[in-house]
Order: C-alpha cells, then sequence, then structure tokens
C-alpha cells in the first residue's frame, strides 16, 4: 500500500479521474524503486515505522529457523552437486530475509525529499508508458529523483 496519498499523487500527474487504477499502480512502483535505491523502507508516520520494527526480531527469528529445516535438508541430501546448490539456496534465502529485517529496522519516515523523489519517479512512469520512443530524439534527462535520495541511501556497497 502506498504511503503517498494517491489523491496527490493524481494532481501532481494532473491525471483524470479514469487513471487512478494506473496511477496507484505506478505510484507503488515509484515507491518500491525508491525503497529498493535507499536499501530501506519508508513509512508514513513515527507510529507505522515503530509497528513496523516491533516484528523484525521475530522475522529474524523465522529466517533463522527456516534457514536451519533448509540446511537439514540439504545435508539429508545424497547427490553432492544437488546439496551444494541447496545449501547455496539456504544461504541466499537467510541473506535475504536479513536484508528485509535490516531495510526495516533501518525505515524512516517519509520525508519532503524522498516524497518529491517517488513523485518525480511517478511522473516518468506515467508520461513514458512505454520502453520506445517513436519519432523523437530519445534523450537521457538527469535522475533527480537519485540526488533526492541519495543523502538517505544506507549501505550502498561497492
Amino acid at each position: 500500500m502506498p504511503v503517498i496519498a494517491i489523491d496527490l499523487a493524481m494532481h501532481h500527474l494532473l491525471a483524470e479521474p479514469e487513471d487512478q487504477a494506473l496511477v496507484e499502480v505506478q505510484l507503488a512502483a515509484a515507491e518500491d524503486a525508491a525503497m529498493d535505491f535507499l536499501n530501506r523502507r519508508f513509512y508514513l508516520n513515527q507510529v507505522a515505522l515503530e509497528a513496523a520494527r516491533a516484528g523484525v526480531q521475530e522475522m529474524m527469528q523465522e529466517a533463522k529457523e527456516a534457514n536451519a529445516a533448509a540446511l537439514d535438508a540439504a545435508d539429508a541430501e545424497q547427490d553432492h552437486t544437488i546439496r551444494c546448490r541447496l545449501l547455496e539456496h539456504a544461504r541466499k534465502a537467510l541473506a535475504a530475509a536479513y536484508d528485509q529485517a535490516d531495510a526495516i529496522a533501518y525505515g524512516m519516515v517519509i520525508n519532503p525529499s524522498i516524497q518529491a523523489a517517488c513523485l518525480l519517479k511517478l511522473g516518468h512512469l506515467f508520461a513514458n508508458r512505454e520502453e520506445v520512443v517513436t519519432g523523437a530524439t530519445a534523450v537521457e534527462l538527469p535522475l533527480a529523483s537519485q540526488h533526492l535520495l541519495m543523502p538517505h541511501r544506507i549501505r550502498m556497497g561497492v
């Protein structure tokens, strides 16, 4: 469920009421893209953030238990190649679960910069509904949305 109000998104796009279903999907995609870029989740207010954080320890415990079960299943496999693949799947699943828990634990309340970045991304998605451009010269525009998000990004990696 998007954090940004659909009414604000519709107003930002100057969209018609019949476009609302499309805008809702694109708004969710814009917010997901922003959260993926930030490596953290954002929430409407502090209450929502704290509610999400309250479940982090349980998420990590469930991930640990699922990993233990996956390791047991891998150990039971007789074929070495399959066992190695099962161990790799278990490792990746645990890492993904911990990354998801970290994204929530390091979550934040949405601020004007993040909201503006999401609306910029939404505008791009709404204006460019296809991956191809016909009858015009395509020019890559600077990603202002990333510049707005960059100060809030964590764990950027290499």
